[in-house]
Parts: C-alpha cells; structure tokens; sequence
C-alpha cells in the first residue's frame, strides 16, 4: 500500500505561527494511503493519493476478485515548505495488521534530506515501500475466511531552516484492503484510502 505525506506551511499560509514569519522557514502537510496489487496474470493496479481530489473524502476503488501475488504497500510524500532548507527528516513506523490483530509486517521509516540533496517540493516522491506475497498473507491467516487487511503510519516530519527555525508536524494515516482467503487462492475486493493533514 502506498503512503503518502505532504507539507505545505500552516495548510498552506506562508507563516509558520508561533515559529515566526513565512520568511524564516515553515512546513506543514497531508498524510495518505494507497496500495498496488500484482495478481497472478501479471497485471498490476495502483491505487494512490493522487487520485484523490478532496482531502476530506475517502477513495475507494474495487476490484474484480482476480486471484493475487502479491501486495507492495509504499510511503510516498510530498513537501513544501517556506524559508532556506537545511534539512529534512522524516521517521515512523509502517505496519500491516489483520482485522483479527494479527501484525503481518512492521518496518521503522527513515529518510533524511539535506539542502544539497533535498526532497522535490510539490510532487509526491516514494518514501518507504515492502511487499507481502500472497503466500505470506496466508502463512499469518492461515484459515480460509474474509479478512481486512490495515496498513497504518506515523510520520514525524522536522524540518530545519537555515535561520536556526525548526518545524516539527506529525500525521497518521491507515488505508483498507478487505480480502478473501480460499482454498483456491487469495483475492481482494477493494481498496480504501484517505489523506490526512500534518498538524
């Protein structure tokens, strides 16, 4: 499933609130979901942020209950931000868990950017991404039945300007992947995601 996490100063003012004005440095953002399926006739569907076209409202895309591979869940961010950048961090874990509470995956994010090499403003770049086989779904959830799939984040975003002005938000997204386990196999049935915003 894909992540996604986006900053744009104060939901898009040029301030930075209590830090200062626009022109010592501030960030802000939006946080999301999204999810490709590779199934096993070689095709692929990517459901992600960038289909969603108003923060507030879910995206929720079916499938037609075609027998999986595998499911590769990303992190994927966007930033913007005000002032001269120095660096940028981005941290927290990513994990995947069954409507039963069974944990099928858990990664610690990092990434870090520096004012030499830093991030693209305004378009969504893959953070994080690790890949679940069909074979390892059905290894944790070994008893046919419907199942929930929930791949959940939290992302902790410090920026640093070159005024000495820091910026730390955070944000926590999940997104939904409903499936079916039989004895012919795994098919999903839909995907369910939603952006968030960096406070």
């Amino acid at each position: 499933m894909f992540y996604y996490t986006a900053f744009m100063p104060n939901g898009g003012n040029t301030g930075i609130g209590e830090h200062g004005n626009g022109t010592q440095g501030g960030s802000g953002g939006k946080l999301g979901v999204g999810v490709t399926v590779e199934f096993f006739d070689g095709t692929t569907k990517t459901v992600d942020p960038s289909q969603i076209q108003y923060t507030l409202f879910p995206l929720t895309v079916y499938f037609q209950g075609q027998p999986i591979k595998s499911v590769t869940w990303h992190t994927y961010v966007q930033v913007d931000w005000v002032g001269d950048l120095t660096s940028l961090e981005l941290k927290g874990p990513m994990e995947v868990r069954s409507d039963t509470g069974v944990l099928l995956r858990k990664e610690n994010m990092l990434k870090s950017y520096s004012s030499s090499d830093p991030p693209p403003k305004n378009q969504w770049f893959e953070m994080w991404k690790f890949s679940l086989t069909a074979e390892d779904i059905e290894y944790s959830l070994p008893q046919t039945g419907d199942y929930t799939l929930k791949c959940s984040i939290n992302v902790t975003a410090t920026a640093m300007f070159a005024s000495g002005v820091s910026s730390v938000k955070t944000a926590s997204a999940s997104g939904n992947l409903p499936i079916s386990i039989q004895v012919s196999g795994l098919t999903v049935l839909y995907a369910d995601i939603q952006v968030q915003i960096f406070k």
